[in-house]
């Protein structure tokens, strides 16, 4: 899951904020969760306090403490958070470069660009080293998440699967898929018995996916609609079977 906080005085802009990023999330099949900050002062205090987000889209003008202000005391504690400022003035920018910023999106907000930056945050998010932790046979193992094409599971084992190798291990596909909620890679359950890392995903049918690898998965028939829904709003495109 993607924790977002948006701090801005204009309760329309950050409504209307809310509920583009919501549609984008859905799109691209990712959990988000939003937190709303009316001014600066309190999004920092609240990361002083401990809370910690992945995104932060930021107004630079506001009263109680601006946004150049409340960046500089996040970085204090938190230098990693992806700071989206949100401005009517390009001026501004220029005292904004010392806390690392990742973008600027420039009032009236357009929700083309806006998706373009939430998507290249992601991009950026997942870019960081992320494992998958296991122990089988008194040994513990990790694999990194990005590696993995998918997972499969076949009576009480799950193997995960990878462009180069198969790992195995014992557990529950569901428990499994509860633990990944809390990554930044998309995960989808396109079948009982599949869990596939999205970004593996090659080309997609009514009733299956196919994968980098060349394996074709079936999509399960009560989650056929949704999943070819999904696929299509994200990628633009559409896989054709022969």
């Amino acid at each position: 899951m993607l924790n977002i906080a948006i701090c801005d005085d204009d309760m329309e802009m950050t409504g209307r904020m809310e509920m583009m990023l919501q549609k984008i999330a859905q799109n691209n099949f990712l959990d988000i969760d939003i937190e709303v900050f009316w001014d600066g002062e309190s999004l920092a205090n609240a990361i002083v306090a401990g809370e910690r987000f992945d995104i932060i889209y930021l107004d630079i003008e506001m009263e109680k403490e601006d946004g150049i202000s409340a960046a500089k005391r996040i970085r204090r504690y938190d230098r990693n958070v992806l700071i989206i400022y949100v401005t009517s003035h390009e001026n501004h920018m220029r005292d904004s470069f010392e806390v690392r910023p990742f973008q600027f999106l420039v009032k009236p907000i357009d929700e083309k660009q806006m998706e373009t930056y939430f998507k290249a945050a992601c991009e950026e998010i997942n870019r960081e080293d992320c494992y998958f932790r296991y122990s089988y046979r008194r040994v513990n193992h990790k694999v990194e998440i990005r590696d993995i094409l998918y997972f499969e599971s076949n009576k009480r084992k799950i193997f995960i699967i990878t462009e180069n190798e198969t790992f195995e291990l014992y557990g529950k596909l569901n428990e499994i898929e509860n633990i990944l909620k809390n990554c930044k890679a998309s995960f989808l359950r396109v079948h009982q018995s599949f869990l596939v890392n999205y970004k593996h995903i090659k080309g997609q049918a009514y009733d299956s996916i196919i994968m980098n690898n060349g394996k074709r998965i079936a999509i399960s028939e009560d989650r056929r609609k949704k999943i070819s829904e999904q696929y299509c709003a994200m990628e633009d495109t559409f896989y054709v079977d022969e």
